[in-house]
């Protein structure tokens, strides 16, 4: 929990200092006309000054004076500097004011800096799942990731989708953007993500996304949903798909699960609770544990073990650690598999 918050932190940070140089960068020719005056304001008054500044430090000061309306001009001074410290204030106030002018409009303009600030926090995830689709799949989806302490972000075409608001109060970042826009998918950070969940209801857009995603980042695991099922189970290993899903045979817990690394064999409810019996690789912080450890811990059941096809019983072996790579089979809630699967990566 306290990596967790620290980690979180870190990130909030992060995302503030890559936010403030992004409203920064809107202002880099606002800055630079005013920086550009200050010098050759400050160079020509040593060079023509009478009496010429103490030090160089000192004329950019007067410069910049000269630019807030100040006066700096002595009856000694030469013409063209009386005349372009004279124009100074007419540079201040067009310069200037136009600045002040757009950064109060960047700060009333709640949806400019809401857009701005969530492209900025995605930059900064790593290691996570984008979502494409905030509809009643995408959202279940990305509660259950959340309940595992998964970090999301979010795309969604539509700007005033039921589920956008409920999202973004989860602390989800989410863009509004067509998914199949390849600048939507960087900015989402598919480069840096461990999966894609790719679950609207228009299946050529998924699969177009989907083999996106694959362009962007071979390593990433895709899971895309298709509303024929049949299609969906064939259209997995041709199209280098880790999982094509239909939502009318899966339970968002079931994908969450599925997304984090989990093979899953077998799904049904206890008391409204889903549970999954599946396939787990000990790999990452999985290997090397006892059996029984892993069961404590994660609040699962492993019921056989072994690598493929030699897997078995584990009834006499729970006392044992787990190889590296070694295939456990696994019952328990889909949240708990899910996050047990994750460790698997970490």
């Amino acid at each position: 929990m306290k990596t967790a918050l620290r980690s979180k932190r870190r990130r909030d940070l992060l995302t503030m200092l890559l936010y403030t140089r992004a409203v920064l960068r809107q202002f880099r020719t606002t800055l630079l006309l005013l920086a550009t005056a200050v010098l050759i304001g400050g160079t020509l008054h040593v060079l023509l000054g009478d009496p010429r500044p103490s030090s160089i430090l000192t004329s950019y000061y007067d410069a910049w004076m000269a630019i807030l309306g100040e006066n700096v001009i002595s009856p000694t001074d030469p013409w063209t500097l009386v005349l372009l410290f004279g124009s100074y204030p007419l540079v201040g106030f067009v310069v200037i004011g136009e600045g002040i002018v757009r950064l109060a409009l960047l700060v009333s303009s709640k949806q400019h800096s809401e857009r701005e600030w969530t492209k900025v926090k995605a930059s900064t995830y790593r290691d996570h799942v984008v979502l494409c689709g905030v509809g009643h799949l995408g959202f279940r989806v990305v509660q259950e990731l959340v309940a595992g302490s998964v970090s999301v972000v979010a795309i969604e075409k539509d700007p005033e989708a039921r589920f956008l608001a409920q999202a973004k109060v989860m602390g989800i970042p989410v863009l509004v953007r067509d998914m199949k826009d390849d600048d939507a998918l960087r900015e989402a950070g598919v480069e840096h993500a461990r999966a894609i969940v790719v679950a609207t209801n228009d299946d050529m857009a998924n699969l177009e996304v989907a083999l996106d995603a694959r362009r962007m980042n071979p390593r990433i695991r895709i899971l895309m949903r298709l509303f024929d099922q049949q299609i969906a189970a064939k259209i997995s290993q041709p199209l280098a798909v880790d999982v094509a899903f239909s939502s009318s045979a899966l339970a968002a817990p079931i994908v969450a699960a599925m997304t984090l690394g989990a093979r899953v064999l077998a799904s049904f409810g206890v008391a409204g609770v889903p549970h999954v019996t599946a396939e787990v690789t000990a790999d990452g912080k999985l290997a090397g544990r006892q059996l029984a450890e892993l069961e404590e811990r994660h609040g699962i059941r492993v019921l056989a073990r072994g690598r493929h096809p030699d897997i078995r019983d584990t009834a006499q072996t729970a006392g044992t650690p787990v190889a590296a790579g070694e295939v456990l089979v696994v019952y328990g809630s889909a949240a708990r598999v899910g996050a047990m699967a994750a460790q698997s990566s970490a």
